[in-house]
């Protein structure tokens, strides 16, 4: 290889980084950012028999001064979209996820969720959907939820 050749590789590898880190970020390990609101990897459980629906969690990062709040969700996938809480035994309905400035939010089968109902088609490990999280005057982002047991991607 001459010289000239290896500083044409080099250009073109140079060239490719730049483009992969110019595309969305859900092709670099499934995280998300909406101004100052960070998501990382989203992920729901298969659907069981009889749950009435399936629950979506993952982290989310307000890297904002003032508070943000996650007001909504929808899905092509489920009739019905909303946050909730499971704690003793008790499921309770939530209108917003709160974000403080600073302050990671997990969303989590012991903590605040995404619960999808009425699902209207059958959900498999490895299966993927898009989900739109709303975030008010933020605006809204779409974000790519992977099917698996335990969200360890």
């Amino acid at each position: 290889m001459t010289a000239m050749e290896f500083w044409h590789a080099v250009a073109r590898a140079a060239g490719l980084v730049f483009v992969l880190l110019q595309t969305p970020s859900e092709t670099l390990a499934h995280s998300y950012k909406l101004d100052d609101i960070a998501v990382g990897h989203v992920w729901a459980s298969p659907s069981e028999e009889g749950a009435g629906g399936i629950a979506v969690y993952g982290p989310l990062l307000n890297r904002g001064g003032t508070s943000a709040r996650l007001v909504g969700a929808s899905s092509l996938l489920a009739e019905d979209v909303g946050f909730r809480i499971s704690k003793d035994g008790e499921v309770n309905w939530l209108e917003f996820i709160e974000l403080r400035p600073n302050k990671p939010v997990s969303l989590a089968l012991w903590r605040e969720h995404i619960w999808l109902s009425g699902i209207r088609d059958s959900i498999e490990q490895g299966d993927s959907f898009e989900l739109i999280l709303d975030f008010g005057d933020a605006g809204k982002l779409p974000v790519k939820v992977v099917v698996e047991d335990e969200g360890g991607h």
